[in-house]
């Protein structure tokens, strides 16, 4: 994640390089008369349009300090040690964006790209449902960057009225960077996968298969957990093959959506079962086999321990 900071005036700066910049200008001839295609006039100098942007560049530099606080404990602080810290920063972010609303969705609609980019992941800590229609618009955003950062925006804005076929569609993208994808299905996870209509249910499940069968390891854990958030039963086949996965990140991933399905849906608990118990031999013993165990013991509502053989009379008795 990345929240960078140059000052609001860089694209005034980058325009006047670029009406400076001489391209292919051709010398004309003695005598002929040459167009003026340059302004009018130089641009009238506003005090309150220089005195906005410099405030804008103050206000989304502070913030940006409390975001990359907030990055570094959320990715690798240790929550039980942290999880005050968390708490602190996370309401002083609410304070500052809500302080500056209009000046961040001002910024994010109209300002530079690193601006832009701040902005978006800052406005989800507002905690305003306004923010929504911002937040969504920036997803056509031309830079990847800013997208991702909506997309983290939406996520910690979780509003229920997001409209999920649009996460799906980029998590689904296989166009789109990592770090858009992967932002992506945390949005989707986050504002929550119930009561789904039919067509974002339809794709959802599409965008949640695609990941889990993807090249890039980062993106089938997160493919893995939507499934088995939606419940798709229809994806059990895809998940038992997903337990032999070399990334173990993913085969764990998988063998927690396998047990979610069946105990969701007893009619496929089974199915699920023997998944689970026809992998404990192969998996790897130290990272997957723990696992495993464990959400048999989920699905199971029993214990068996390390019996391998009595995993798999009870998966075999099952329907």
């Amino acid at each position: 994640m990345r929240f960078l900071l140059n000052g609001a005036l860089c694209a005034a700066a980058a325009a006047l390089a670029a009406c400076n910049s001489p391209g292919e200008q051709q010398t004309p001839a003695t005598g002929q008369e040459v167009e003026w295609i340059g302004p009018e006039g130089p641009e009238p100098y506003d005090p309150n349009l220089t005195k906005d942007r410099r405030l804008a560049g103050d206000i989304l530099a502070d913030i940006d300090k409390s975001l990359q606080i907030w990055v570094n404990i959320t990715l690798t602080g240790n929550p039980a040690k942290d999880g005050s810290t968390l708490n602190i920063v996370e309401a002083d972010l609410r304070r500052k964006v809500r302080a500056k609303l209009p000046v961040i969705v001002e910024q994010l609609e109209t300002g530079p790209p690193i601006n832009r980019q701040i902005s978006a992941a800052a406005l989800g800590f507002s905690g305003n449902p306004e923010a929504l229609g911002p937040l969504l618009a920036a997803l056509d955003d031309d830079s990847a960057d800013v997208v991702a950062n909506a997309l983290l925006g939406l996520s910690i804005l979780a509003d229920p009225e997001t409209p999920r076929i649009l996460l799906a569609a980029e998590l689904e993208n296989v166009d789109q960077p990592f770090n858009v994808r992967s932002q992506a299905g945390r949005a989707l996870r986050a504002v929550g996968l119930y009561d789904l209509g039919e067509a974002d249910r339809a794709a959802v499940i599409r965008a949640a298969r695609a990941a889990l069968g993807d090249a890039n390891e980062g993106l089938r854990p997160s493919g893995a957990i939507i499934l088995a958030e939606v419940v798709d039963t229809d994806s059990v086949p895809e998940l038992a093959r997903a337990l032999m996965d070399p990334t173990p990140l993913v085969a764990r991933a998988a063998s927690r959506a396998l047990a979610r399905i069946g105990s969701v849906d007893r009619k496929f608990e089974g199915q699920a079962a023997r998944a689970l118990t026809a992998a404990l031999e192969v998996v790897d013993q130290d990272t997957v086999r723990p696992a495993i165990l464990r959400d048999l013991q989920a699905l199971a509502g029993k214990n068996y321990g390390d019996d391998v053989e009595e995993w798999v009379r009870y998966s075999q008795k099952l329907p």
